[in-house]
């Protein structure tokens, strides 16, 4: 699966189970990344894909064969 897909599927999934309402995909793993590091947003923008998979690793919700 390509990144920008998966990324975009675990959004998806954050943005439901931690409520953000009017959010899915990278907006969800920017906004979660804001809210568990403080940082702002235009930080979080500019993070690579290699980074994005290093903060995301601990993300309790692994992707699983549905998402695909």
């Amino acid at each position: 699966m390509k990144e920008e897909v998966l990324f975009e599927k675990i959004g998806d999934h954050m943005a439901e189970k931690e409520g953000y309402v009017g959010l899915k995909g990278m907006q969800a793993v920017h906004r979660y990344l804001i809210d568990k590091y403080g940082w702002q947003p235009e930080q979080v923008r500019k993070l690579s894909p290699d980074d994005l998979h290093l903060l995301l690793a601990g993300y309790n919700e692994k992707p699983t064969t549905e998402w695909n």
